[in-house]
């Protein structure tokens, strides 16, 4: 663990900032490629005097771009910190503990999905959960 001053759910949640981060690109791209289209469109209906709606067009791609190199780094990050997270929870002997920190901070399952497909109740699994986070605390070193 680089930074130690973070707590063991800050570590295993940062899987899930960086996933909900490139979704919130992803609808950004998505919504400068419709702009773009829709620049254009309007372009095409019109006499263009100047040059300044050219470079409004320009301009988005430029953004277009920009977002989409900045979502293959935080694909690769997410991608990587995955990596990360994954591997330390494979610190932990317990392979209840394992499933259930890999479920909800690797996989991004929500609580029922997990007790559901465990097979637990939601509060043992709460439960399991707290201890499983102990451990892991214990093995990684963080608060």
């Amino acid at each position: 663990m680089e930074d130690k001053k973070i707590t063991a759910k800050e570590y295993l949640g940062q899987v899930r900032q960086l996933s909900d981060r490139i979704k919130m690109l992803q609808e950004e791209i998505r919504n400068l490629k419709e702009l773009s289209v829709s620049i254009g469109a309007i372009q095409q209906g019109e006499k263009v005097i100047s040059s300044t709606s050219g470079d409004k067009m320009a301009d988005t791609i430029c953004l277009i771009d920009e977002k989409i190199e900045e979502y293959e780094g935080l694909v690769k990050k997410f991608t990587m910190t995955r990596a990360k997270v994954f591997k330390d929870i494979g610190k932990i002997d317990n392979v209840v503990y394992q499933q259930i920190l890999y479920q909800k901070y690797c996989a991004l399952k929500k609580w029922e999905q997990i007790a559901t497909d465990m097979g637990y109740g939601y509060r043992w699994l709460l439960r399991l959960h707290g201890r499983a986070l102990e451990e892991f605390r214990q093995v990684t070193g963080l608060k």
